[in-house]
C-alpha cells in the first residue's frame, strides 16, 4: 500500500503545474419586438493572464467590458479578437447587433489562461 501512495505522490510531483484553464466569456443581446432589449452579460472572471484563443457567435462584433464598467475592446468582426491578451480580472461582453436583419445575437469569448 505504502508503495502504492508513494508512487501517486511521485507522478503528481513530476507531472509539474496544473494545465492551464479555461473562462468563456458569453453574453447575449436581443431586441426583437421588445420595448426595451433584453440584455444578459454575467461577469465572467479570468483567473489568470488570458488569451483569447475563439469567438463563437457575434456575427456583427461586440464590445468588452471590465468589472468596473470601461470598454476594453470593441470589435465590428468578431474574429479579429483572436489572439488578444485579458489580464487577469472579471469581464462582461455585449455582442453588436444589425438593426435591419438580425435583432438577436449570442457570443461565447474563449480565453485560455496561464
Amino acid at each position: 500500500m505504502r508503495s502504492l501512495v508513494g508512487g501517486v505522490v511521485a507522478a503528481l510531483l513530476l507531472a509539474g503545474p496544473a494545465q492551464a484553464g479555461i473562462a468563456k466569456i458569453k453574453g447575449l443581446h436581443d431586441d426583437h419586438e421588445r420595448i426595451e432589449p433584453l440584455i444578459k452579460a454575467p461577469m465572467t472572471k479570468v483567473e489568470g493572464q488570458g488569451t483569447v484563443f475563439a469567438v463563437i457567435g457575434g456575427d456583427y462584433g461586440f464590445t468588452l467590458y471590465d468589472a468596473s464598467g470601461a470598454e476594453v475592446a470593441e470589435y465590428e468582426d468578431s474574429q479579429e479578437a483572436v489572439g488578444l491578451t485579458l489580464a487577469p480580472g472579471s469581464y462582461r461582453v455585449i455582442p453588436s447587433i444589425d438593426d435591419d436583419l438580425h435583432h438577436h445575437q449570442f457570443i461565447e469569448i474563449l480565453v485560455k489562461t496561464d
